[in-house]
């Protein structure tokens, strides 16, 4: 297994042995090849824990980006994560510190008589650090989820950029530093992941490169950077047009399932007011009945006869079989509808026919006539949105029911055929288009007057009853005073006595109480 410790500070011991070991920080997984530089990590991160591991131990290093994985897992993770990363080679721990100190400056050479280079000799940097560089996707995540822009920075720093669970774990441990919030100096360069990933490419190319082909190999891989930016760019805008599109589609099936179900909640009031009417005519005729009935039994009693308007009609007699084979209780036959050539009347006047409608038959038929002028005008050439068939219970309900429906047609210049109504080549669609605008006009103001007229009427009514009300107080009123007045003018009324009332036998009655009141001195005169 993997040994662990703790770098805590310098010891001679631990600088030889050290030297000679391969760590692993527990934390971010980075791997140090010194002791110099596992220090470093100590100080910037605030981690201690490391784990040194085997020159034998396996590592997967990506052929296309130089990325180093140390397990079977991370490979996969970064595969997903990059779609550059297609080769991985199989190397050893050993491999890797072979390729570290192969980039290292050779030491000087020692002096005569001398021991050679320290361990911490060959470990030395050769140049000064370049500027830190953190990534824009994690900082933007820290500045998410609320940390300060400075601590966000000062640990991705810290961290060397190991990713968001490190830079998270180095806040919770250094919040308390009175330095936490002091900017960092220089300031660090954020940089898109990509980036990131590319020029550390770049730094960890062989050392035997020229430096065109170190520029060129860089430059390779900002453009793979770049072009896996755009690809990504535009697989994000396809899936937002794709989204935007079943957006679309849902609104336009949320569309026409509420316009679907609108169409079925005007049927069925359609269907309610057409009940609605059923029932009115029905009391009406049950009204004239009455009356009628009332009628004749008044005059019956005054011992004169009915009138002709008051007779009762006897009901209809059944058809008589037209041929022997006809049984008298067979279903009777439909007719034939009788359709009656109506005269051409003036526009003006088949609208004043028609707004004496109910306001739903109204409605509907200015609704249906004004979809077919727009029809007609839309398509004037077509013969199909110029005939119509009025055998169709729905265009019969609509169009020819409603009283002075076909004087209308008739008047803006359709003609009666066998199967219909048909509009001539001859009408323009213009004069069909202003008569709908002037019936719609009209209808309107007339439902409107009818309105008004309803409203007065219920006011008049209401305040003749009110009059009548107060008429009836005042009468009350008025018999009451004056039989206050005849009251005080005849005086104390009698005792109630008790008297018996005479019989045929001579013998006493029953005893009744009568009221004796004083008599009026008026019924002492004289007469004439």
């Amino acid at each position: 297994g993997h040994r662990r410790g703790q770098v805590n500070g310098p010891s001679n011991n631990m600088s030889s042995e050290v030297a000679q070991m391969v760590l692993r920080c527990s934390k971010t997984g980075k791997l140090f090849f010194n002791e110099k530089d596992a220090k470093q990590h100590n100080e910037d991160t605030g981690f201690a824990e490391f784990e040194q591991v085997s020159l034998d131990d396996k590592v997967w290093v990506c052929v296309e980006t130089g990325k180093v994985c140390v397990t079977e897992t991370e490979m996969t993770v970064y595969q997903k994560r990059d779609p550059t990363a297609k080769t991985f080679e199989e190397k050893t721990i050993g491999f890797l510190r072979e390729r570290y100190l192969a980039k290292r400056k050779p030491p000087a050479p020692a002096a005569e008589g001398g021991d050679g280079p320290s361990p911490m000799d060959v470990d030395a940097p050769a140049a000064a650090p370049e500027p830190a560089t953190i990534s824009k996707e994690t900082l933007d995540q820290l500045l998410e989820m609320g940390f300060p822009q400075p601590r966000a920075e000062k640990a991705l720093v810290r961290t060397s950029n190991a990713g968001l669970e490190a830079a998270i774990g180095w806040l919770a441990d250094h919040a308390e530093d009175a330095d936490v919030d002091e900017p960092l100096d220089p300031v660090p360069a954020i940089l898109a992941q990509a980036d990131i990933d590319a020029a550390a490419l770049a730094r960890s190319a062989n050392s035997h490169l020229t430096p065109e082909e170190k520029q060129a190999k860089l430059q390779a891989a900002v453009e793979a950077a770049q072009r896996k930016r755009e690809e990504t760019e535009r697989e994000e805008e396809k899936a937002r047009e794709k989204a935007r599109r079943e957006s679309g589609k849902q609104m336009v099936k949320t569309k026409a399932e509420l316009e679907e179900l609108q169409r079925k909640r005007d049927a069925e009031q359609r269907k309610k007011e057409k009940m609605e009417d059923m029932l009115h005519r029905q009391r009406l005729r049950e009204q004239l009945e009455a009356d009628k009935a009332e009628r004749r039994a008044a005059r019956a009693a005054k011992g004169l006869p009915p009138l002709d308007a008051d007779k009762a009609q006897p009901a209809p007699a059944p058809p008589a079989p037209t041929s022997a084979g006809d049984a008298p209780d067979a279903a009777p036959r439909p007719k034939a509808p009788v359709h009656v050539d109506l005269p051409v009347v003036p526009v003006q006047e088949a609208v004043d026919v028609l707004c004496g409608n109910r306001d739903f038959m109204l409605d509907t038929y200015v609704e249906t006539v004004a979809k077919l002028g727009d029809n007609v005008v839309k398509n004037p050439t077509e013969l199909k949105y110029r005939h119509i068939r009025t055998s169709n219970p729905k265009i019969h309900e609509r169009l020819i029911r409603p009283t002075g429906g076909e004087l209308f047609l008739r008047a803006v210049g359709w003609v009666r055929e066998a199967d219909g109504m048909t509009l001539p080549q001859t009408v323009a669609p213009g004069a069909m288009s202003a008569a709908v605008a002037e019936l719609a006009t009209t209808a309107t103001r007339k439902k409107a007057e009818r309105d008004q007229a309803e409203r007065e009427k219920l006011r008049a009514e209401r305040e003749a009853a009110m009059k009548a009300k107060q008429a009836e107080k005042e009468r009350l009123r008025q018999a009451m005073e004056a039989d206050r007045k005849e009251i005080s003018a005849r005086g104390p009324a009698q005792a109630i006595k008790a008297q018996k009332l005479p019989s045929a036998s001579g013998g006493g009655g029953v005893a009744v109480n009568r009221l004796n009141l004083e008599e009026d001195p008026r019924d002492q005169q004289p007469q004439g």
